[in-house]
């Protein structure tokens, strides 16, 4: 009977066809679902480690291919107390099928230290070369600076602030600023904790994309320092800059905000009289002290209205003021300088004022003028 319904079944012109066709299915979506079983538990692994397994799993997940096999191609976590002090901090990065990648690092931030408090010294401080190690975030998809108040262990030098980027290389990356920004933080608070940094946590809406200049003209805004943005050419009847002149130079830091420019004059009267220039410098904190120790003889000299000399090629107005600026006790200095005394006379208060305002400083008291 056995043999009767084989040969039958074998006889058949569709049934062997049809149920090879079934088993070999059957085989094959056995054999997928184990690869996929496999290939999740890979990936899941991945995320447990990667970048000291600190990532947010299930954001990452929405980051990643769930159809391709995660490697972890790099991971170094240096965080915590490891002696001298690394260039880098943290980093993994992640790869998939031919061209997918995630990077994410995080490094110091080595602040050049100050050589003095005034502005040409504030400037040249902050506006130093960073090193080519450090400059990867420029290139980043997303990044943020945070504060580790307490200094991270192990530098010669106090490092109160590191950084933390990310690079994403995908099909449809475009829209993953959110779950990017998720990781950033992530790494950021874990590289505060590991150094008990103190402070306030890093927050996913702190991580940005690093703002690009709109254009290439030197009179664009864009172009213009935020601790400058305060002056407008009209102040001393001076004109836009030019593709030529000499920008502005500025610095906005934790302790001291520093701006000197130069302005073409729109009408001038002599042959001196074709620039105009201005500098604003305010401190708080620590760096006031000093400030008042290498201005002690400016500040000695301070009256309400002092007489210029005569006979000068150029004139120096410099205007002190006390106030409080965001919340912080500040001392600010602005000077004009000018080709003719009556306009850096006429013009110095008004600057100063339009600092100050644009600085949110409050409770402003003018501490006198002197002639440099």
């Amino acid at each position: 009977m056995a043999a009767t319904a084989w040969e039958r079944f074998i006889g058949h012109r569709v049934l062997p066809k049809a149920t090879a066709v079934v088993l070999a299915a059957v085989l094959s979506a056995g054999f997928l679902l184990v690869r996929s079983e496999r290939r999740d538990a890979h990936n899941a692994e991945v995320l447990e480690t990667a970048c000291g397994g600190v990532l947010p799993r299930e954001t990452v997940r929405g980051l990643l291919p769930g159809d391709e096999t995660w490697e972890l191609r790099d991971d170094l976590d240096l965080t915590g107390p490891s002696g001298r002090g690394p260039r880098t901090l943290l980093r993994c990065s992640l790869n998939w099928g031919e061209d997918g990648t995630l990077d994410l690092a995080a490094v110091p931030v080595l602040d050049v230290p100050l050589s003095g408090v005034r502005p040409a010294d504030i400037i040249s401080a902050h506006t130093a070369k960073e090193p080519r190690w450090a400059t990867a975030y420029l290139r980043a998809t997303t990044q943020v600076t945070a504060a580790c108040p307490a200094g991270l262990p192990g530098y010669p030098r106090p490092v109160t602030r590191f950084r933390v980027h990310a690079s994403l290389d995908a099909d449809g990356s475009e829209g993953s600023a959110k779950e990017l920004g998720s990781a950033v933080a992530a790494v950021a608070n874990h590289v505060r904790d590991r150094g008990r940094c103190g402070g306030a946590a890093v927050e996913p809406s702190d991580v940005r994309p690093l703002p690009r200049p709109a254009g290439d003209g030197a009179g664009e805004s864009d172009e213009v320092p935020p601790a400058c943005r305060w002056f407008r050419p009209g102040m001393l009847d001076g004109k836009a800059w030019g593709r030529d002149d000499r920008g502005p130079d500025g610095v906005t830091a934790d302790d001291a905000d520093a701006c000197f420019l130069r302005v073409p004059r729109a009408k001038p009267a002599n042959r001196l009289d074709h620039f105009a220039e201005v500098s604003s410098s305010s401190w708080r904190g620590p760096l006031l002290s000093e400030a008042r120790t290498v201005y002690g003889a400016e500040l000695a000299a301070l009256s309400r209205d002092p007489e210029p000399g005569s006979g000068e090629k150029s004139y120096v107005l410099a205007v002190w003021a006390e106030s409080s600026c965001s919340g912080a006790r500040t001392l600010s200095r602005v000077t004009v300088t000018t080709a003719a005394a009556a306009l850096a006379a006429d013009r110095a208060d008004r600057i100063l004022d339009a600092y100050l305002t644009s600085s949110g400083c409050r409770a402003a008291k003018v501490l006198g003028k002197v002639w440099k």
